[in-house]
């Protein structure tokens, strides 16, 4: 379930696939970390809990490198904006419906409000999320009191890339406040203001370097690392960060602010910032993914972007962290997710797996430093395979009908350093020219 991209994707490797409809099209999406998904664009039913589109476009693509298979990951649901769509746009000029799945929902269900919602649980072990909620049309009960919080309006630099993106008007750190560095004039946004992607297909973020010294410069032992761009820290680094949305302030739990990247060759865990610098897209100023969505409870309402919708797309947030509370929890829940990743990296199928001593080193960069891919898009999900760190995702949602939240069982895992392109390293969807493999 991903906020960055607006297809949906399958890997369809010994399906039967008679059923549907081949378009005779080809397409392909390639994902920061080059991943990708390619193949024909087929039609047919699909159903996402009470919803179901009888002819709905979608990519077969048999062996993709995008989902890892020792888990049933089998693909990935874009629910950005139609405008987004790599679908779309190859079959614009065809008798096919080309529309995203969600366009398509709401286009046949008219009563049914054009918004989406997401909220993320966090897993109890090893702290990062470990399923969560979403729903269609409507609200999950206990935060219906999103709907009554600001209407955030939707700011995008570049016209043919409708992303679900909003300002931000500061970032305060442990108590001090720190705003602008922003980089677009005053016609996108003010001088104390920022632009960030709200991305359910991220698993942590990415902030400019202004952003990442004033989170962890201070912090004792941290070290900005240029190969990952990204500060390494004492995996006991507390500290208190909240993103200010106009006059509202959305804290961070501080277990939120770190990542566990690995082991070194002593057995030691290594930790980084989980707000990173460097290859941020040239429309955005921030991506904010999983490391903020855990502390709100976020609405995305289409409008426009919607084919029955006329208004414009608008987002709503809802703070569910306690800054006080987590805080004092920190200590604790910090501690049983070392011992927790220790478990994982030492047990029987996970001894081994270390972090090269040139990928995290003590040397100090400028903030120019060449930037390099630490995570890619959506929900990232460790695999123990062989001492080799590998990097994929997942996001574990379901949809919330009836006001039923029933939620998946959590995956143990561990965001890693992986491998990927100059730009977009969290894997923000890019058309790819397909290919015969």
């Amino acid at each position: 379930m991903d906020t960055g991209s607006s297809d949906l994707w399958v890997d369809t490797t010994g399906l039967d696939l008679s059923p549907f409809n081949d378009t005779g099209v080809n397409a392909g999406i390639q994902y920061g970390d080059t991943s990708i998904a390619e193949g024909p664009v087929l039609l047919g039913p699909v159903q996402f809990g009470g919803f179901r589109v009888d002819q709905q476009a979608f990519i077969s693509a048999p062996g993709s490198n995008a989902t890892f298979p020792s888990v049933d990951d089998l693909g990935i649901l874009g629910v950005g904006a139609t405008g987004l769509s790599v679908i779309t746009n190859k079959l614009k000029n065809s008798s096919y419906n080309g529309r995203s799945f969600l366009d398509n929902v709401f286009m046949m269900n008219p009563e049914e409000p054009n918004y989406i919602t997401f909220l993320l649980s966090r897993d109890p072990e090893v702290q990062i999320t470990g399923g969560g909620t979403f729903t269609i049309g409507e609200v999950a009960t206990d935060f219906a009191s999103i709907t009554n919080t600001p209407k955030r309006e939707v700011v995008f630099t570049n016209s043919t890339l409708p992303r679900w993106s909003i300002t931000v008007d500061g970032v305060i750190v442990n108590g001090k406040t720190y705003n602008g560095h922003s980089a677009f004039n005053s016609s996108f946004v003010n001088a104390n203001q920022t632009i960030a992607l709200i991305d359910s297909g991220t698993s942590s973020a990415r902030v400019p370097r202004f952003y990442a010294d004033a989170m962890y410069q201070n912090v004792p032992g941290a070290v900005f690392n240029s190969t990952l761009n990204a500060y390494v820290l004492p995996c006991d680094t507390k500290v208190n960060i909240s993103f200010v949305f106009g006059t509202d302030e959305f804290p961070v739990n501080p277990i939120d602010a770190t990542v566990i990247l690995g082991e070194d060759d002593k057995g030691n865990l290594i930790c980084i910032g989980a707000f990173e610098a460097g290859s941020i897209p040239p429309d955005l100023d921030m991506i904010l993914g999983d490391s903020f969505l855990r502390n709100a409870h976020a609405l995305f309402d289409f409008g426009a972007w919607a084919t029955s919708g006329t208004s414009d797309p608008f987002m709503q947030l809802l703070s569910v962290t306690n800054q006080s509370q987590a805080w004092e929890q920190f200590d604790a829940l910090n501690t049983v997710r070392l011992n927790s990743y220790k478990a994982i990296y030492d047990g029987p199928s996970g001894t081994g797996q270390n972090v090269a001593d040139d990928t995290v080193s003590t040397q100090t960069s400028s903030p120019n430093a060449s930037d390099s891919t630490l995570m890619r898009n959506s929900y990232i999900i460790i695999g123990l395979l062989g001492g080799v760190i590998v990097l994929l995702l997942i996001l574990s949602v379901l949809v919330a009908r009836g006001g039923e939240n029933v939620g998946y069982k959590p995956v143990p895992s561990v965001p890693q350093a992986g491998h990927g392109g100059d730009e977009d390293p969290y894997g923000i969807a890019k058309p790819y020219t397909y290919s015969t493999p």
